[in-house]
């Protein structure tokens, strides 16, 4: 959407440059030194013929957990990361000023909007909460470990997308004790087919790392 677009140009941008974010059409990237990638990707929403509607979306990629997506291609190389291979993702919530519906339920409370007469206002808003709130958060995920307990925390709404266990058994696969490994495969099922896919991974994981 045109209009989305030039209003990104004009606030989004500039906030998450700053922090080195990446812009790659609606979608803003910042990836760290061992691979794992953060993602902020509007949405247009056309919903509203009298206000532009959008939604935000905020992702983080973990290099093992984009690798364990991709683990055939690990021989000839796994693709660039992207938002579709998320281990935890959330909206980024509107204040009521940016609202398309301030204090509705569920989906609809996620709409950021904006019109002709209060463009300038939102993306000044918008700017803010990106440089106060989201890029904070996506920093602190980037660490592993706070990662993990984000994933593991009762907080609702949950941000991760995965089972806790599976989570951490990839997302740890480097740092992770034996024991530690044993104890979480066996909470698993019997006969989940996951822990012979791991076993297989992390094989794949190591060989792959001794020749890089």
């Amino acid at each position: 959407m045109k209009d989305l677009s030039s209003f990104l140009k004009d606030y989004a941008t500039p906030a998450l440059k700053t922090f080195g974010f990446r812009k790659n059409g609606m979608e803003y990237r910042f990836g760290t030194g061992d691979g794992d990638t953060a993602f902020l990707s509007f949405s247009p929403m056309r919903i509203d013929p009298r206000a532009v509607v959008f939604h935000v979306n905020c992702s983080i990629v973990p290099e093992p957990y984009w690798q364990w997506l991709n683990r055939q291609y690990i021989a000839a190389g796994v693709p660039d990361p992207n938002p579709a291979g998320a281990l935890a993702a959330y909206s980024l919530m509107p204040p009521d000023s940016a609202a398309h519906t301030p204090g509705a339920p569920g989906q609809s409370g996620t709409r950021w909007a904006f019109g002709d007469q209060n463009r300038a206002e939102v993306g000044v808003i918008l700017a803010e909460v990106l440089t106060t709130e989201a890029v904070p958060k996506l920093q602190r995920l980037l660490d592993r470990e706070k990662l993990l307990m984000a994933i593991k925390s009762s907080e609702r709404p949950s941000i991760r997308r995965w089972g806790a266990v599976q989570s951490e058994l990839v997302l740890m696969a480097d740092v992770n004790p034996r024991e530690r490994v044993e104890q979480l495969l066996s909470s698993l099922d019997r006969g989940d087919a996951f822990a012979e896919n791991f076993d297989r991974w992390i094989a794949l994981r190591r060989e792959h790392a001794a020749q890089a």
